[in-house]
């Protein structure tokens, strides 16, 4: 078999994957799936065809020699999406990081590098497939060189050689380009001869060959079609010459130069992007002087333990095998041998440095929520250093100079190959925290939450079965009165759930205009029956959606997680997950649920206190505002919030120019969505868009505002300018966002990262604050021996279950930690509320009670 060289039409293929993939971002809101499309194909063609040579071709901005022959040429092409258009570069950059070469260059289309690499390369005796979705590169077909086509997507790919050309297209490879001519192509404006479709030119071209040989036969053509072939002669070979590919750019290529993939730079770039299906298909090198040695020999084991200074251990997600490696052995218990000697194992651990690679899970399945047994946890640690990174296995080998290894969590050497890099590298990630002033969030914030975090999840909440049986009923008799209401409006019976049946009875039977279509046919998306819900089945339609999201992924599945022994849901904390800081939940997740609408309040009322007890919450009032007053250090946003007056009537009446007695409630609307908004770098046509103003209206609101408080203004662009400099930014707690495409090139990729590095200080620094406030609280409650605890931690509030003789006490226990967590220059204001359960609750009635 002969040299394989593949030629990529880049612009071609990373088109067709943004189009058929479903919307990808990363963490960042970085779209992803053109990038991830491409990726993919690649990494298959080099699995499936083994290629000696990969080359990949991109059009340049700009216009080209075709131009200048036809001023009308691409005219109609549209616009690319800015999704899209901000892909691009990222694809090149990571091409580069692959090790595949690229080409492009200006005043020729990528056809034309790949008209002329395919030749070069034949000429060096390779087997040449050119990969694209572009029927053009048809004419470039011969003995030596195929098209692999995508038909669908990118998925389905059709071979196309000169035989299968004829077959199933009707012409040679020398005819394409005379097809072009005669019938010309709308997608790239060529003109070709009016009225001449592809069926007519190709039997033109079955009769007589080619172009020339339908005008040598001229006067055998009769009718209306020789008076416009005679016409527009002329602009049929102009047609056929605008549709050639040039095989002669002035472009050389060393083919026999292959690139190498930089596998760090590429492992670094797929965490980034979100790709973790990719990243086991990178083929890094396997482990070299890794010895693993399994044992379970509780005897020898615990004389080993008695001596060591320090265990590292791990744990399987199952919490049923543990691993302990001390000095160069790898220790594993499991199952009932595990259970057996968790008693004694917590004993053998007291005074010992315990290094957990996820310290949480270690303390579960050891029974000491409570403890402080973990000295050290890898996951927090790393977190703490890069919070976006995907830190697995191989990404920790090549941050710190590991051998590499491409061990799969589910392989059985693994665990103990991931204690070992441990081993190797924990004096490493604990010298990078100090030496990059992180060594106090980790060890005075995040360590010490991990205990708290590990006591909450055992402990649980309360939830009455009976309560949400009986609100999963009454959803359900709301889902049938909806959906009878539907099928009335509808005039039949159809799958409310089908956006192709819910779509037929909208826009086919009701007529509704059709405001986006998909690929399926017109879209049903929130988005779009939003602004249709002026017509009562979308605003029903709309109602049975939120009524059936909240039947399914709460009322139905919680009463399935209560645990059978202490009847309580027991959620999981994630505390590695989010970019900012902020705690996230899972399983079940009891951060989302709807408080706005009745129906998700009322899921709240299952959330209940045992018998004695009540629940407390305590909530912070408006604490991202007040981070920006303090971190802008604003004066006039200062003394609004000093005065205790209500912030967003009093923004509005600096920002319109009025008294507070003259704010209206739509002016007070405006200055609270401009108040949030500006953490977010709010736009004027996303402002527009929220609160129904024009585009116009909306910037000027803006305007007002940082002419109101400039410093707010200075404060935000001199983030921005703070993160390009140093390529992050911090919180309070010294946090770091790390933001490389504040020096993108490409615009849609810097703005984002623009806005990103204006909230992140306030989103992350009232994380801290927030984690700091669950330290202070349990602390106190400790400390005052109540028997209080903390249950839940969703986004600025805490839930506490508190006997009913304790409630005085410790509601002004956790206002005053909560309000005193951390000196701003202005207050922190806390409102606490009590009650049976999670959401009848009414406000503790403090001597001096503000409302917060």
């Amino acid at each position: 078999m002969g040299k394989r060289l593949f030629l990529l039409d880049g612009n071609s293929l990373i088109n067709r994957a943004f189009y058929a993939l479903p919307p990808l971002t990363n963490q960042e809101g970085q779209p992803t799936n053109a990038i991830y499309g491409l990726t993919n194909m690649l990494f298959r063609l080099k699995e499936d065809y083994a290629p000696d040579q990969i080359l990949v071709t991109f059009d340049v901005s700009g216009p080209t020699f075709r131009h200048m022959q036809y001023e009308e040429y691409k005219a109609n092409r549209k616009g690319m999406p800015d999704e899209l258009r901000a892909q691009i570069p990222v694809m090149k950059d990571l091409l580069d990081k692959l090790g595949i070469g690229r080409l492009e260059l200006m005043g020729y289309e990528a056809d034309d590098l790949l008209g002329t690499v395919s030749r070069q390369g034949e000429a060096e005796d390779y087997q040449v497939y050119i990969v694209t979705g572009d029927r053009d590169t048809f004419q470039l077909i011969s003995p030596q060189t195929k098209v692999l086509f995508t038909k669908r997507g990118i998925t389905e790919t059709e071979l196309v050689d000169e035989a299968a050309l004829r077959q199933n297209y009707g012409v040679t490879p020398e005819q394409v380009v005379d097809l072009k001519g005669l019938m010309g192509d709308s997608s790239d404006n060529i003109p070709g001869v009016p009225s001449v479709g592809q069926k007519t030119a190709l039997k033109l071209l079955q009769s007589y060959g080619s172009i020339e040989g339908v005008y040598a036969h001229i006067e055998e053509i009769k009718g209306k079609l020789r008076d416009r072939l005679v016409e527009y002669e002329r602009q049929a070979f102009l047609s056929r010459e605008l549709a050639t590919i040039r095989c002669d750019a002035p472009v050389q290529v060393n083919l026999a130069e292959v690139g190498e993939m930089d596998h760090e730079a590429v492992r670094d770039a797929f965490e980034r992007l979100g790709f973790r299906t990719l990243l086991d298909r990178l083929g890094v090198r396997p482990p070299t002087g890794l010895e693993i040695v399994l044992q379970d020999d509780w005897a020898s084991f615990k004389r080993e333990l008695d001596r060591a200074n320090r265990v590292y251990m791990h744990c399987t997600e199952d919490r049923q095998t543990l691993y302990c490696l001390i000095k160069d052995t790898v220790w594993a218990f499991a199952g009932r041998h595990l259970k057996d000697k968790l008693g004694a194992l917590r004993e053998g651990l007291s005074g010992q440095e315990l290094y957990a690679t996820n310290g949480k899970e270690i303390l579960h399945l050891l029974g000491a929520e409570g403890s402080d047994l973990v000295s050290f946890d890898l996951e927090l640690a790393l977190y703490c250093l890069d919070p976006e990174r995907r830190w697995d296995l191989a990404a920790i080998c090549a941050r710190f100079g590991q051998p590499q290894t491409n061990l799969s969590p589910k392989e059985p050497t693994y665990p103990g190959a991931y204690l070992k890099v441990f081993q190797g590298v924990a004096d490493q990630v604990k010298e990078e925290l100090t030496t990059d002033d992180l060594w106090s969030l980790y060890a005075k914030l995040e360590l010490p939450l991990l205990t708290v975090l590990a006591q909450m999840e055992a402990y649980g909440i309360l939830l009455d079965p009976h309560k949400i049986a009986s609100i999963s009923g009454e959803l359900a008799e709301t889902l049938e009165k909806l959906t009878r209401a539907i099928h009335g409006e509808a005039g039949e019976a159809f799958n409310i759930n089908s956006p192709k049946q819910l779509g037929a009875i909208l826009f086919d039977k009701l007529g509704l205009p059709v405001l986006k279509r998909t690929k399926t046919g017109p879209s049903t998306s929130a988005e779009v029956l939003e602004e249709l819900s002026d017509h009562p089945i979308v605003a029903s339609v709309l109602e049975y959606r939120q009524v059936a999201k909240l039947k399914s992924t709460y009322t139905d599945s919680l009463a399935e997680l209560i645990h059978p022994e202490t009847k309580r849901i027991h959620t999981t904390f994630n505390q590695t997950v989010t970019a900012t800081g902020r705690l996230s939940s899972t399983h079940p997740n009891l951060q989302n649920i709807p408080v706005r609408s009745l129906e998700g309040r009322r899921i709240r009322e299952a959330f209940v206190a045992p018998p004695g007890y009540l629940l407390l919450s305590a909530d912070y009032s408006q604490i991202e505002l007040r981070l920006l007053a303090h971190l802008s250090g604003d004066p006039v946003l200062l003394e609004a919030f000093r005065s205790g007056l209500d912030i967003h009537a009093q923004t509005a009446a600096e920002v319109f120019g009025l008294s507070l007695e003259e704010v209206t409630p739509e002016q007070r609307n405006a200055a609270k969505a401009i108040n949030f908004g500006i953490i977010y770098g709010i736009s004027s046509f996303g402002l527009a868009k929220g609160i129904n103003l024009t585009r116009a209206e909306a910037q000027s609101y803006i305007d007002s505002y940082f002419l109101r408080y400039p410093l707010v203004k200075s404060y935000l662009d001199g983030l921005v300018e703070l993160g390009r400099r140093q390529g992050y930014v911090t919180t309070l707690a010294k946090r770091r966002r790390y933001l490389p495409n504040l020096k993108s090139r490409n615009f849609a990729l810097r703005n984002f990262a623009a806005r990103t590095a204006m909230n992140t200080p306030i989103q992350g620094s009232a994380a801290d604050l927030i984690k700091l406030a669950m330290l202070k609280v349990h602390g106190a409650l400790k400390e005052s021996g109540l028997k209080s605890r903390l249950l839940l931690q969703v986004h600025d509030e805490l839930v506490l279950e508190v006997p009913q003789d304790e409630l005085p006490l410790a509601a002004q226990l956790v206002k005053e930690e909560m309000e005193e967590v951390y000196p701003l220059d202005v207050p922190l204001k806390v409102g606490v509320s009590y009650g049976p359960n999670w959401s009848d609750t009414r406000p503790f009635p403090f001597e001096e009670q503000t409302n917060a």
